[in-house]
């Protein structure tokens, strides 16, 4: 074959001792690496089927053991539905009592706000009547023993003087009935024992005045111009003091009398407040009690969905083992499978004699020599004249590399027409250097993007290109030699030889 490339070619193929030897080593380390992938394929199928058939005499166990993981899944569903329902009803429990909880804070909210403007009304007010009360105590205060004595020691006193004591006789009447004998004569018997009268205006209660002894004192006392502490003092100094003490608590009372209503409906807000902040607090401790149930229930529906997913899951893969158990044609598949392999163990040495045989000598030549030295020489001999068993229609690039590895050298460059692929599948098996006639840069090409920044270059007669190469093989770089010639320097003789000395350990 040789012989008629150069007839018709012109190109030389040189077939050397150490092309057998490649063919040898790599005959025994392709046949190494094939039957241990084939003894692999067949106890990886085999345990399946043997799992199949373990699996399927399971069967009835299996059903027997979904039935009741179906039914607990069905009441895991049913609890987890009913939860869902609970829930929901509670949700909008909570919901209308948190509306009505914001109602009433609103409300305990807008009667905060009426006490307090209330409060302010009422001290308001009440300060107006604060002079009046001052200023009967002050007038209480300029009474004593002494001079109530020398008044009561009046015999015949002025009518400004008679009418102070009538007034003060009609304001200390008893449960307000206004005694008809106001004379002199009956104010120094009501004035009696002086301690005891004096303790009578201390402990008088200014706050209640009946409405008879009011009107009696307001028309006929406080209307007489004379009846004046001023005018009066001059007369006597104890009626001054009593005169004082009526006018200013005629004046505070109908001041407090103006203030009352407020206070009342004071009081009656202050009422409303506590009834309203009391209804408020039991509606919180209501909502409090709702959320705690309401959360009992969300942790009850995340235990009984966790419980429901496990029981799906079981449920799933008890299905899942029925399946496999019932999977009639995988085992069929994969028994066939099984004895592909036997069949393949048959061919196996054949088979990769023909491909350590094509790695070896074919690379020099081209498509149509290739074809023609496999199909036509090789084949025939084996089957013919050896009688070595080979797989029928025998795809070399098939025994050496897969289609994913295939698709990757194109991604790096490589073109994808069957005779760039088996250049690159016997580049990445040959024992020997490899040596690339690549007129069109495209093996280097791919070459460069294969090992990517790993790759180191030289050019032969480059400068410093033998400490490269020496560089590269201390390290155990892969290094590409550019630009070889028909003749190389002898000192590339070893190395390309791989002639190589162990030295150490």
């Amino acid at each position: 074959m040789s012989a008629w490339y150069y007839q018709n070619e012109r190109r030389y193929n040189y077939t050397t001792p150490k092309s057998f030897l490649e063919q040898i080593s790599l005959f025994k380390s392709l046949l190494k690496k094939k039957r241990e992938e084939v003894q692999q394929r067949k106890e990886h199928l085999g345990n399946g089927i043997q799992k199949l058939q373990t699996t399927a005499s399971q069967v009835g166990n299996l059903k027997a053991r979904l039935a009741s993981q179906e039914a607990e899944l069905q009441l895991r569903n049913h609890d987890a539905e009913t939860l869902i329902t609970k829930i929901r009803l509670q949700t909008q429990k909570v919901s209308r009592e948190k509306a009505i909880a914001d109602a009433e804070e609103r409300k305990v909210a807008a009667i905060q706000t009426e006490v307090s403007q209330k409060q302010r009304e009422c001290e308001a007010d009440l300060l107006k009547a604060e002079p009046a009360l001052v200023a009967a105590t002050a007038a209480l205060n300029t009474l004593n023993r002494v001079n109530l004595t020398e008044l009561k020691a009046f015999p015949n006193p002025p009518n400004a003087v008679t009418n102070v004591t009538a007034a003060v006789m009609v304001l200390l009447a008893p449960r307000g009935r206004v005694p008809k004998d106001r004379s002199w004569k009956a104010a120094r018997i009501f004035m009696g024992k002086v301690d005891d009268f004096l303790q009578a205006l201390i402990n008088y209660d200014k706050e209640h005045i009946p409405e008879n002894c009011l009107k009696v004192v307001n028309e006929q006392y406080l209307k007489d111009p004379e009846f004046n502490p001023n005018l009066i003092r001059t007369k006597s100094f104890a009626a001054a003091g009593l005169c004082a003490w009526v006018i200013n608590i005629i004046k505070f009372y109908e001041v407090y009398c103006d203030v009352e209503p407020k206070r009342q409906a004071l009081a009656q807000t202050n009422l409303d407040l506590a009834a309203a902040t009391e209804k408020l607090e039991a509606i919180r401790k209501k909502l409090v009690d709702l959320d705690q149930n309401l959360s009992r229930l969300t942790a009850s529906f995340e235990k009984a969905t966790a419980e429901k997913v496990r029981c799906q899951e079981e449920v799933n893969q008890t299905n899942k083992t029925i399946d496999l158990a019932n999977r009639l044609s995988e085992k069929i598949r994969w028994g066939q499978s099984i004895k592909s392999f036997e069949t393949q163990e048959k061919t196996l040495c054949g088979d990769v004699l023909l491909t350590a045989a094509f790695v070896s000598y074919i690379g020099s030549f081209t498509r149509q020599y290739r074809q023609e030295l496999v199909d036509c020489k090789w084949v025939p001999f084996l089957q013919q004249k050896v009688s070595i068993p080979i797989t029928e229609g025998l795809d070399l690039i098939a025994m050496l590399t897969d289609d994913a590895t295939i698709a990757t050298w194109n991604n790096q460059g490589l073109p994808n027409d069957r005779m760039s692929t088996e250049n690159a599948a016997i580049l990445t098996h040959c024992e020997r250097w490899p040596l690339m006639i690549d007129p069109q840069q495209q093996g280097i090409k791919w070459i460069k993007n294969k090992y990517g920044p790993d790759l180191k270059v030289t050019h032969l007669g480059q400068k410093g290109f033998l400490n490269a190469i020496e560089t590269a093989l201390a390290f155990g770089d892969v290094i590409l030699i550019e630009n070889l010639k028909e003749t190389v320097d002898p000192v590339l003789g070893p190395l390309l030889g791989r002639n190589t000395i162990k030295k150490g350990k």
